[in-house]
């Protein structure tokens, strides 16, 4: 499998890391939480037959440092807006998954005119009042331990990124790669494909994990839902512990103009589940 290499961009926001490959219209992919420009390797070799593909690193992830503008959903968005910019993409295709997909949401409601369609895989929203108050509770509290634990977690980061090939080599050492990804997954990845997303998960800088972690509830989402008027597909496992069918269905309905596919047999990351038929489901929808 050919892996484009990284390059890089400096924006506002901070120093970021991409990957780039193939010739047709922009697509720009972002995404989750844990992840990296890697977990969409797939699409280099499917997508990139019609797209150039873009494939970011977020702050805080992979290889981008921590970015000024902070790790929640403000200070992400704010990235992915400026990098657009910075290569002057015109009119995209975009996709996000999980904590990407809400990205990509807030992306394609900040610039409703220059998204031409939006995918989110392995993302929904609350299916009830009752649930929507505990995610924004849930939110509440995270953002309050972002806040207090900010200052010590930004002076822990040069020790932080000395352990990061510690860390990383430890966690892939079977079986704990299965073991910690066990929970979010339905189907297990080959080997290789699997060390890669735990190496990407040992990586996450600490204060950009619980900042994205308390996106959950962000009523930011709510309000870029209707903003959101292009043609979008949300596309979900089967079996997906955190976004199961029943809340992509519900941001379907809130959405204007979308559809839902779902994958049987698969988790949460599709992209590495169920690739075939992720790729195919995104490569028939950014085509049209």
């Amino acid at each position: 499998m050919h892996i484009p290499s990284l390059q890089y961009i400096e924006l506002p926001t901070g120093r970021l890391a991409y990957r780039v490959g193939g010739d047709g219209p922009p697509l720009l992919l972002i995404h989750g939480w844990g992840g990296s420009s890697r977990h969409w390797l797939g699409a280099f070799i499917t997508l990139a037959e019609r797209h150039t593909v873009y494939a970011i690193d977020m702050p805080g992830y992979g290889e981008s440092a921590a970015g000024a503008g902070g790790g929640g959903l403000r200070g992400l968005t704010l990235a992915a807006l400026g990098f657009i910019d910075a290569l002057g993409l015109g009119m995209i295709g975009l996709c996000g998954h999980s904590l990407g997909g809400a990205v990509a949401l807030l992306v394609a409601a900040s610039r409703p005119n220059q998204v031409s369609r939006l995918a989110l895989a392995s993302f929904g929203i609350a299916r009830t009042p009752e649930e929507e108050a505990h995610y924004r509770e849930v939110g509440t509290q995270m953002g309050a331990a972002a806040a207090l634990w900010a200052p010590w977690l930004a002076l822990s980061r040069p020790w932080l990124a000395l352990s990061r090939p510690w860390r990383q080599l430890a966690w892939t050492i079977p079986p704990l790669p299965a073991l910690l990804a066990g929970p979010m997954l339905h189907r297990m990845p080959d080997a290789p494909m699997l060390a890669l997303g735990i190496a990407d998960l040992m990586a996450m800088d600490a204060l950009a994990a619980i900042e994205g972690a308390a996106s959950t509830g962000n009523p930011l989402l709510a309000q870029a839902i209707i903003r959101a008027a292009m043609p979008a597909m949300v596309l979900t496992g089967q079996h997906d512990p955190v976004f199961p069918p029943s809340s992509a269905a519900a941001l379907v309905a809130a959405l204007p103009d979308a559809h839902l596919a779902i994958i049987d047999a698969c988790g949460h990351v599709p992209m590495a589940e169920q690739p075939v038929t992720c790729y195919s489901a995104l490569g028939a929808f950014f085509a049209g």
